[in-house]
């Protein structure tokens, strides 16, 4: 006759305490075994199960005493012993409710073909890697003073945890590394978990939510789901509170991660860390008890970003964060996103008056931010969000960097164009402020080409013929001067003396305005015919450098001017012929 394993037969175990007779009555018609309404304080014979011959049902009694088809079903027990399921094969149900257990459940490799529910049960601790339960894991309102160890566990349904506390005693409280969970995975209803929770590497079909649940860190981090890959939504929402480190990243989740109303407390770390994740919808971050602080959203893509005005605090990382949408309730403005993007830490914001190379601004952010605006179409939005940009990296010492290994006394003129470039187009982003400038400059040109006409005899006709013409006798400086001479005491006519204002000039030949010749000059590709048939008159050059150098009369002043602003000139029309073209905008 084949020998079975002590333990495997009815007998093996001698007499059976109250408890056990009614847990051996009850399994055979597949009724709870009702020991006591509530959780045992202290064993006595009417309440004490030993945990051997709680296996010994479990895994289907013997010949002589069969379980039923719908399992274990046990309330009220005290559980003496070790439970030790490791490698076993279960085909139905297991119920262990309001029971007590001085020991920790060794459940390592267990195949189970139903759910297991410790409902309303304490326990030092579960050790339950790789276990396989084909239906779902009940863990509400249980007591654990040790951790609950489901690391690469396989659970067809779901995983409850409502109104639990769960203690890790220094270690994590909830190891579930490497879990499939085939439904949802939810922690709520006043939960605590004392030690943290690591899902890292978890594969979930459906949903993970955690609401009002306290998760705080003694090692490592309060809350782990890097890696995790969610077919459903991430829902860390009202009432999810973290002491500690939360870790999403490199999480794949294909719904919408929601932090809504969650309190994310953080203890001398970051608050929050979400790298690397991908997030197929929206991600939601509003209601939040006290702004994230010490954030990181580096390398992140979600399909639209809904925030409001407590959501960010400082000391955030977002470089690499990409959002296709802002679905904001703070208004939309790039003074508002300016300010959040000024929160992040001052080396990757620019505000850690670090310059050049080195410098660790990142560009990225705000790229990217003027990137959504536009196609959001907030036009001037994006315009003051490049304009922003543009002045921060003159601000950490990224514009003019080919002067930077010219002499220290020059190095600074390497700034000069992208001043001038920021002040007459605001870098290519206010094109119509060129229009202001050449008004500006036409009217301080003219005003002073004027003075010097009227009041100086400066300007006279550049056509010798008209110059050298007896007729024009009374035209010149030197007929003026003379008729002063000859007539202290008598103002000079206003038609003699000048050529600006002198009578004898024949209408035929182009009068002089002052107006014109400066939009003569002004405008390279403009003829107005005035800079063509008028000039300065200068006196004749020494041949002393230093003395011509030094000659500033009206004659030569009025020269220089007139070759400043041809520069000038052709500077904006370079700068009009670039904004038609559309090349004013900086994308470098």
């Amino acid at each position: 006759m084949k020998t079975l394993p002590n333990g495997r037969l009815l007998e093996h175990f001698g007499e059976l305490t109250t408890a056990e007779s009614t847990l051996l009555k009850h399994v055979a018609s597949g009724t709870p075994a009702r020991i006591a309404d509530s959780r045992p304080e202290i064993g006595t014979k009417e309440n004490k199960v030993r945990a051997h011959f709680l296996r010994f049902l479990i895994l289907g009694g013997d010949a002589e005493n069969p379980v039923h088809e719908r399992g274990i079903n046990l309330r009220g027990a005290y559980i003496v012993g070790v439970l030790d399921l490791r490698g076993a094969e279960i085909n139905t149900s297991v119920t262990l409710e309001h029971c007590l257990c001085f020991q920790p459940l060794y459940l390592e490799d267990m195949q189970l073909k139903g759910s297991l529910s410790l409902n309303f049960s304490a326990v030092p601790g579960l050790v339950a890697s790789r276990v396989s339960i084909s239906g779902s894991l009940y863990l509400n309102k249980i007591y654990s003073h040790g951790t609950i160890q489901l690391i690469a566990a396989k659970i067809g349904g779901s995983i409850y945890i409502r109104g639990s506390y769960l203690y890790g005693l220094g270690e994590p409280a909830l190891l579930m590394g490497g879990i499939s969970v085939g439904s949802v995975i939810r922690v709520e209803d006043e939960s605590k978990v004392i030690g943290g929770l690591s899902l890292v590497g978890a594969l979930i079909d459906n949903q993970l939510s955690c609401s009002n649940c306290t998760f705080i860190a003694i090692k490592g981090p309060a809350f782990n789901a890097d890696n995790i890959l969610v077919k459903g939504g991430v829902y860390l929402t009202k009432g999810f509170h973290s002491v500690g480190l939360v870790r999403i990243s490199g999480a794949r989740i294909a719904g919408q991660l929601s932090l809504r109303g969650a309190h994310f407390q953080e203890n001398g770390e970051n608050c929050l860390s979400a790298q690397g994740m991908q997030v197929g919808s929206s991600l939601i971050m509003t209601d939040f008890p006290s702004p994230l602080r010490m954030a990181a959203f580096n390398g992140s893509h979600v399909k639209s970003l809904t925030d409001d005005e407590k959501t960010w605090g400082d000391e955030l990382s977002l470089n690499g964060f990409i959002y296709n949408f802002i679905n904001s309730r703070i208004p939309l403005t790039a003074e508002a996103r300016i300010a959040w993007l000024n929160s992040q830490n001052p080396a990757n914001s620019g505000n850690d008056d670090l310059k050049g190379s080195n410098s660790e601004f990142r560009p990225q952010p705000w790229r990217h931010l003027q990137k959504v605006f536009e196609e959001m179409g907030h036009s001037e939005e994006a315009r003051k969000v490049g304009i922003a940009f543009e002045k921060r990296l003159r601000k950490v010492g990224l514009v003019g960097q080919g002067t930077a290994r010219w002499w220290p006394g020059f190095r600074w003129l390497g700034l000069i164009p992208h001043m001038l470039y920021g002040a007459l187009t605001g870098y290519g982003y206010r094109p119509m402020r060129l229009l202001a400038w050449i008004l500006g400059i036409w009217l301080f040109f003219t005003s002073i080409y004027w003075y010097a006409a009227v009041e100086q005899n400066v300007f006279a006709p550049s056509n010798p013929l008209v110059f050298q013409s007896d007729a024009y006798t009374t035209c010149r400086k030197e007929y003026g001067e003379g008729w002063q001479k000859r007539s202290p005491d008598t103002p000079i006519p206003s038609g003699i003396g000048n050529w600006y204002t002198c009578d004898a000039l024949r209408g035929e030949y182009t009068g002089f305005s002052p107006g014109a010749y400066s939009l003569d000059i002004l405008l390279s590709l403009v003829d107005l015919q005035q800079e063509k048939d008028w000039g300065p008159i200068t006196t004749t050059p020494s041949p002393n450098a230093w003395v011509e150098f030094w000659n500033w009369d009206w004659g030569h002043s009025i020269r220089f001017l007139v070759w400043l602003e041809t520069l000038i000139g052709w500077g904006i029309s370079l700068l009009l012929v670039a904004i038609v073209s559309g090349l004013t905008r900086r994308k470098e």
